[in-house]
């Protein structure tokens, strides 16, 4: 038993499981599937231990109970990403499968890992590994199954490596004075589940933004990061409007030595950025000013410490706000996961599930874009309010990034 570091407590109060949900054509071997997920639970403990909490809230990572629920499979629709087969609960497992038959040949497949022990790396390594089981398994080709140890917290490896707290977060820029106001405890609600609504580009329009970034020298973190400044400026503010964003940095390869993605729960340094974001000004200045900021708060050592600042931003004793901001989770391109002969994955999508949600207990993001490349497409999705509205203006500022002009004589 071990309580959960403050990255990781940030997951516990709505029982938060980050779900990777793929749309699958051909014959699924169902029995195959669900010894892939028993051999992926063999493979990876952590996802079979449990979370607890005491009186004040806070959570404990707990060793596994006494048995574990296997793989769900069920008839539906396989168009829509539904609530798991099986009742998803932190106190019994912290990882589920659930896939969901249309016909004979189309399948949704989806994984449910608690946020508290996988992030984005750690949930996609999860995914990859289910499906190189399943493929061998499919093959008749033998599968080693070695248990992992335990992952360890961003907190435990930055203490590994002698970081220390410095005397900025790197948050400052989208910080705001913390209004007091009663937290309602309120009993926990049904398991909810979050699609976010998408916009997508095609191959070749995604293609052609990797190649301005590179001709630019701009990371396409920078130019997707100023395109939806830029769309969210126009569709709220319909002119310039100050912003700030905050989004996770994955430290895994920043620290020395890197960690691999299993190693780690939450592995996300925050970093911020801030500026008056005008719709009519030039995209690829503003992107060059984020990843500018970027380089600069890394080369300082401000993002790979942003961590150690947690508990001033996050749960019930914090200090600051940073209500307001605008979310943005670039968690770059998906790997191709291994399938056997005539079984392809033809799309890719991110939700969330609430196994118990509860009332807030402080102010949120004003709205979260989830960015992503899967099979050469950039897809971009949006939670919170107004999302299908804010969707044409993203698409429209994405699409406009693709057709801006790359140097003369590059």
């Amino acid at each position: 038993m071990r309580v959960l570091a403050p990255s990781e407590q940030r997951f516990v109060r709505h029982g938060t499981y980050t779900g990777r949900s793929v749309s699958v054509t051909g014959v699924l071997d169902v029995a195959a599937l669900r010894e892939a997920f028993a051999a992926l639970q063999v493979a990876f403990p952590v996802i079979v231990c449990r979370i607890a909490e005491d009186g004040d809230g806070t959570g404990y990572l707990l060793p596994p109970g006494d048995s574990r629920d296997e793989a769900s499979v069920r008839e539906g629709d396989a168009e829509t990403v539904g609530l798991p087969g099986t009742p998803v609960s932190p106190g019994t497992q912290l990882a589920y499968l659930d896939a969901v038959v249309s016909g004979a040949d189309r399948w949704r497949v989806t994984l449910y890992a608690h946020h508290s022990v996988a992030d984005a790396g750690h949930c996609v390594e999860l995914l990859s590994r289910f499906w190189g089981f399943y493929t061998d398994i499919v093959e008749a080709t033998p599968i080693s199954v070695v248990p992992q140890g335990y992952p360890q917290s961003l907190e435990w490896y930055v203490a590994e490596r002698g970081i220390t707290a410095g005397p900025v977060s790197g948050f400052e820029d989208v910080t705001r004075p913390l209004v007091a106001a009663p937290v309602s405890v309120g009993d926990s609600g049904p398991s909810a589940l979050a699609r976010p609504s998408r916009t997508r580009l095609d191959r070749a329009a995604t293609a052609r933004i990797i190649e301005l970034g590179r001709h630019r020298g701009v990371s396409v973190n920078g130019l997707v990061t100023a395109a939806l400044l830029r769309a969210y400026a126009s569709e709220t503010a319909g002119g310039p409007v100050h912003l700030g964003c905050l989004y996770p940095v994955d430290m895994r390869p920043r620290l020395d030595p890197p960690v691999a993605p299993a190693e780690g729960t939450n592995m996300a340094g925050l970093a911020s950025f801030a500026a008056e974001i005008d719709p009519s000004a030039s995209v690829l200045e503003l992107a060059q000013r984020v990843s500018e900021r970027l380089r600069h708060d890394l080369a300082d050592g401000v993002v790979q410490q942003s961590v150690l600042h947690f508990p001033d931003f996050f749960g019930d004793s914090r200090i600051h706000s940073l209500a307001g901001h605008v979310a943005i989770t670039n968690t770059g391109a998906v790997p191709s996961f291994r399938t056997p002969a005539g079984l392809t994955l033809t799309d890719y999508e991110i939700v969330y599930l609430s196994a118990h949600p509860r009332p807030s207990a402080g102010a949120s993001a004003a709205v979260t874009f989830l960015v992503y490349t899967f099979d050469g497409r950039l897809a971009v999705g949006v939670l919170g309010a107004d999302a299908e509205r804010l969707l044409g203006a993203v698409h429209s500022e994405l699409t406009a990034l693709s057709a801006a002009e790359r140097p003369t004589g590059s």
